[in-house]
């Protein structure tokens, strides 16, 4: 079979195309820890069917721990809190829900986002909600202003269910305005 010239480009791409399939490569994982964490780039993922109290994930123990099976799909839904402070650094924001507009949230950059306990499985963007809005919004500023900073959180907690859950945290200071990161 004679092929064109205008046509060889085309065959090429799709050649490689081809012959890369299956040949992704492995990113480097920390070796798991009982509860079956490993460091990604999106957080230190765990089994949340294996998480226990008093494991440490991402430097903060495991305080409470309210998981069970959903029945619709066989998922894991529920609740784990983390003992301990984790330093982050992101961005505050309103709430985008109208009946939440005194919540003081925050998302955590890229780089802070990697160091976080996540749930396997967990695709959500890495922010939460104040549990004490009064104190954090006193430190942070109204919560209706999105702004750049460095804080310090302590009572992680992710909600995991089968419609929308937001993580919570305990604002416990703030240490100063961040440079935002956009490689969220």
């Amino acid at each position: 079979m004679k092929m064109s010239l205008t046509w060889l480009p085309l065959f090429l791409v799709v050649a490689s195309g081809v012959a890369a399939c299956g040949t992704r490569e492995k990113a480097a994982e920390a070796e798991p820890d009982p509860a079956g964490a490993a460091r990604s780039r999106i957080g230190v993922i765990f089994d949340p069917s294996r998480v226990r109290t008093g494991d440490t994930i991402a430097g903060v123990v495991v305080d409470r721990v309210s998981v069970t099976r959903a029945v619709v799909d066989s998922s894991y839904v529920g609740d784990i809190t983390f003992r301990g402070e984790i330093e982050l650094s992101g961005r505050t924001f309103p709430h985008f829900d109208a009946d939440a507009s005194d919540a003081a949230c925050f998302e955590a950059d890229s780089a802070s986002a990697a160091r976080l306990p996540r749930w396997a499985g967990d695709r959500r963007r890495a922010w939460f909600c104040f549990s004490n809005a009064t104190e954090a919004n006193r430190a942070l500023g109204p919560s209706r202003e999105e702004r750049p900073a460095r804080v310090v959180i302590a009572d992680f907690t992710i909600h995991r269910g089968l419609s929308d859950q937001v993580n919570s945290a305990r604002f416990v200071r703030l240490l100063g305005n961040a440079t935002a990161d956009t490689s969220r």
